[in-house]
C-alpha cells in the first residue's frame, strides 16, 4: 500500500508534466533542468554544501555525472550528493526559465516533497510500532498483569484485535430513537453532536473527580466529534451506522500503571457503576492482538444525559512514545496497513531512478542543519532522516553512502542507554551495513558483521529455549527419565498435564491478586473508604 501510494504521487508528477503539452525532449529537459535547479536552491540556504575539501571527484565517463569520494560524506558535506544526481551545467549558463517551465519544475517539486514526507512517515510508523511493542512487554512485567490478564471486560467482544478495525456487530451503541426515522443521516449526526455537547459538562466533572483521587499524568476532555469526522468514522468501521460512533462525547486520562489502571475501574465502578455501558481491556491482554500500529489502551463507555460518552485510558509507558499523536499513528498504520510488513525501504519498491535521486535531494535537505559527524544518540529527529535517507541510497546504488550513515547510525544506537548493541534496531541497522559492504564487494567486512549477528542470534535463541523450557511441562520420555513413577501416572491419566498447567494459571493470577492488594494498601487506601460508602448506598437503595 505505501510502495502503491509513493508510486501514485510519481504518476501525478507524470501527469503534471504531460499537462504542460510538452514534447518528450522538452520534457526530459525540463526534468533536467528541475533536478539542477532544485540542487542550486538547497545550496543557497545551506552554507557549505558544495562539495567538501578532503574528497574528490570522479567523472563517469559515460554519464559525464560527477561521484564524489566518501570522505567528504564522512566529514558532514552532503553536498555531495547533488553531483551523484544532478548533470552538471556550465557555470556560465544562463539559460532563462520560461514561466511554463518554472510552473511545471514548482509543482514537480512539490510531488517529490509530498513523497519524502510520506515515506519518512512509514519509516516513523514502523519505528513507533516496534516502540509500542517494546513497551508492552515490559508492561507484562508488572506483577498485577497478570490477574488484568485473567479479568473479563464489559461487552468487551476484542474487536480491535482484526486489524482492519471493523467492528459491525458492536454492542454498545447510541440509543435508536424513534424521531431518527424520518431523519437524513446526517442530521442524526447533527442530533447526536448536540446531545454530546449537553452531556459533556457531566463528563468533566467525572474526569475531574477521576484526577483528583489518583492524581493523573494527563487529563483531557473534548471537543465533541464533529459531524464530518463522525460519518467518515461510522462508514469506516461500523458500515455507515452513525449510531454506533461512541465517541462523540469523549475525553482521556493517563495514568502511570497498571496499578493505577486498577485502581481507577475499581473506583469507577463504586463511584458511578450504573452508567458504564463498557469496558474494554482486550488490548492489554497478553493473548490479544494490539490495535493497529501497536497501541493497546483501556475504553469505558458510560451513559449521561441518555448519550453514550467515552472515556479513554492511556497507560504512561504506551503514551510517551507518540503523546497526542498516537491516534494519528493509529490511524495511518490503520489506513496504510504498515502492519502487514516489517522493512519500511519496502515502500520505495517500484521507483524509478530518476524519482529515487530527487528523493535523496529531498533528503540531504532534511538533513542539511545537522551534518552527520554532529550527529548524537538523542538527536531522534534526524536519526530517522538518516535512516529513511539510507533506504533511498541502497535502492539507488548508492552503497558507499550507505555505509558511512549506517556506521554512524550503529555507533550512535550502541551509545544510547535506551538502546545499545543487542537491541533489535542495531542489528537490522548492522544487516543493512553488511548489504552496503557486499554490494561494493567488501566481503570480508560483510562476513564478520554477519557472524556477529549469528552468534548473537544464537544467543537469543538459547534464551528463549531455556525460558519454554521452564515454562512448558517436560516431554513424555524426559519425564520417564527423571520420575519413571510420575510419567507412567500421566500416561495413566493423560489430562493431568493440562490440569496441572491450569493450577499453575491460576497459582501466577491468585500470585498476582496477592500483590495488587499489596499495592492497592500501599497506594491506594481510599479505595476502602470508596468502597465502604458504595456498599452503604446501596443498602438505603
Amino acid at each position: 500500500v505505501a510502495g502503491a501510494a509513493l508510486g501514485a504521487a510519481g504518476a501525478a508528477g507524470n501527469r503534471a508534466w504531460s499537462s504542460q503539452n510538452l514534447n518528450d525532449a522538452e520534457r526530459a529537459n525540463i526534468e533536467e533542468e528541475y533536478v539542477n535547479l532544485a540542487a542550486y536552491s538547497n545550496n543557497l540556504i545551506r552554507t557549505g554544501a558544495i562539495p567538501d575539501e578532503g574528497g574528490h571527484d570522479d567523472v563517469d565517463p559515460t554519464t559525464g555525472l560527477k561521484a564524489k569520494s566518501p570522505v567528504g560524506k564522512a566529514r558532514g558535506g552532503a553536498g555531495s550528493v547533488y553531483y551523484n544526481v544532478t548533470v552538471q551545467r556550465d557555470e556560465d549558463d544562463d539559460d532563462d526559465y520560461d514561466e511554463e517551465a518554472l510552473e511545471s519544475i514548482a509543482k514537480r517539486r512539490a510531488v517529490i516533497k509530498d513523497s519524502w514526507d510520506f515515506y519518512r512517515m512509514i519509516c516513523s510508523l514502523l519505528r513507533d510500532r516496534r516502540k509500542y511493542d517494546e513497551s508492552f512487554a515490559r508492561m507484562r512485567s508488572d506483577p498485577v498483569h497478570p490477574y488484568l490478564n485473567s479479568m473479563t471486560g464489559l461487552n468487551d467482544p476484542g474487536d480491535d484485535a482484526a486489524g482492519s478495525g471493523e467492528n459491525v456487530d458492536k454492542e454498545v451503541i447510541q440509543a435508536d430513537l424513534p424521531e431518527y426515522s424520518d431523519m437524513t443521516r446526517t442530521e442524526v449526526v447533527k442530533d447526536l453532536v448536540s446531545r454530546a455537547e449537553e452531556a459533556l459538562p457531566s463528563l468533566v466533572e467525572i474526569c475531574k473527580a477521576l484526577a483528583g483521587s489518583l492524581g493523573m499524568e494527563e487529563v483531557g476532555v473534548g471537543p465533541v466529534k464533529e459531524v464530518s469526522a463522525a460519518i467518515r468514522k461510522a462508514e469506516k468501521k461500523y458500515q455507515g451506522d452513525v449510531l454506533k460512533v461512541t465517541d462523540y462525547c469523549r475525553a482521556l486520562l493517563v495514568v502511570k500503571d497498571f496499578p493505577t489502571l486498577l485502581a481507577l475501574l475499581e473506583l469507577a465502578r463504586d463511584s458511578f457503576g450504573p452508567l458504564i455501558r463498557r469496558v474494554k481491556i482486550s488490548s492489554l491482554k497478553s493473548d490479544r492482538s494490539s490495535k493497529p500500529g501497536g497501541y493497546r489502551d483501556c475504553i469505558i463507555n458510560l451513559e449521561l444525559k441518555e448519550h453514550i460518552c467515552e472515556i479513554q485510558v492511556h497507560l504512561w509507558p504506551m503514551w510517551v512514545v507518540c503523546g497526542v499523536d498516537g491516534f494519528r499513528h493509529y490511524r495511518h498504520c490503520l489506513e496504510y496497513s504498515t502492519d502487514s510488513f516489517g522493512d519500511p525501504y519496502d515502500a520505495l519498491a517500484g521507483l524509478d531512478r530518476k524519482t529515487m535521486a530527487e528523493l535523496i535531494v529531498m533528503a540531504e535537505e532534511a538533513v542539511a542543519d545537522m551534518p552527520l559527524e554532529s550527529l548524537e544518540w538523542y538527536h531522534e529527529k534526524y536519526i530517522l532522516d538518516y535512516f529513511a535517507e539510507v533506504g533511498l541510497f541502497l535502492r539507488h546504488d548508492l552503497a558507499q553512502w550507505a555505509e558511512v550513515t549506517l556506521r554512524t547510525l550503529v555507533r550512535l544506537r550502541c551509545e544510547s542507554p535506551d538502546i545499545g548493541p543487542e537491541h533489535h534496531e542495531t542489528v537490522q541497522l548492522k544487516k543493512y551495513l553488511s548489504q552496503s559492504l557486499r554490494h561494493q564487494g567488501k566481503t570480508e567486512e560483510a562476513d564478520d558483521i554477519d557472524t556477529d549477528l549469528a552468534e548473537l542470534g544464537e544467543q537469543q535463541k538459547k534464551q528463549d529455549s531455556a525460558q519454554r523450557e521452564a515454562e512448558e511441562p517436560a516431554s513424555m520420555w524426559d519425564s520417564v527419565l527423571a520420575s519413571p513413577t510420575a510419567a507412567i501416572e500421566s500416561m495413566m491419566d493423560p489430562n493431568k498435564n493440562e490440569r496441572e498447567e491450569d493450577e499453575k494459571l491460576r497459582r501466577e493470577v491468585k500470585q498476582s491478586k496477592k500483590a495488587w492488594r499489596r499495592i492497592r494498601e500501599e497506594r491506594f487506601k481510599f479505595l476502602d473508604a470508596n468502597h465502604d460508602d458504595h456498599v452503604a448506598s446501596e443498602g438505603k437503595q
